[in-house]
């Protein structure tokens, strides 16, 4: 046998054995024993918005990301389910700012709140849970969107995607929230 084929028939073993274990990509989704769903590394997309102006594929390059835990607002959840928030900031298209702040309870990952507005604070708009098409994967400290229509009056836009954040809470609450 070659050395040619050799280096071949290796490369092909190792890629095999690395499907088989399920990656060699530390960007893939895994699942997590304390609960959550899989959610593949992808762009973020805001699609079919009014006013247009909102569509695009936003930059996460800049992003500021924050995690917590609290009983606190901006949740429609009652003041005994704990939760985990999540606000991922200066997220960037068209020469704008924009933000994506979250809610979901600890144990079941059910979305409480989901909110989209500019950098500015302004609220553009915003959708309450269970909300179809959101999913939390606590392994990745990621968010998926698919088809997350958020409506405000005039203002309609449409999320995909993936968005990614850090976690700066206690120890004792990571597990549930990442």
């Amino acid at each position: 046998m070659t050395t040619t084929a050799r280096t071949l028939l290796a490369s092909i073993a190792t890629v095999t054995l690395l499907a088989a274990c399920g990656g060699g990509d530390d960007n893939s989704s895994v699942g997590s024993s304390s609960g959550g769903t899989a959610v593949a590394l992808a762009p973020f997309v805001v699609s079919a918005a009014n006013p247009a102006g909102y569509n695009g594929t936003y930059s996460k390059t800049n992003a500021q990301v924050e995690a917590g835990s609290s009983n606190a607002a901006m949740t429609t959840f009652s003041a005994t389910d704990d939760h985990c928030r999540v606000g991922i900031y200066t997220l960037q298209s068209a020469g704008r700012d924009y933000y994506i702040e979250l809610s979901f309870r600890k144990d079941t990952k059910a979305l409480g709140q989901l909110n989209y507005g500019t950098a500015t604070s302004t609220l553009l708009a915003s959708a309450t849970g269970p909300l179809a098409g959101v999913a939390v994967d606590i392994a990745n400290r990621r968010i998926g969107f698919s088809n997350v229509v958020l409506v405000n009056g005039s203002v309609t836009v449409t999320l995909n995607g993936s968005l990614e954040y850090i976690t700066n809470i206690a120890a004792a609450n990571q597990a549930a929230c990442g």
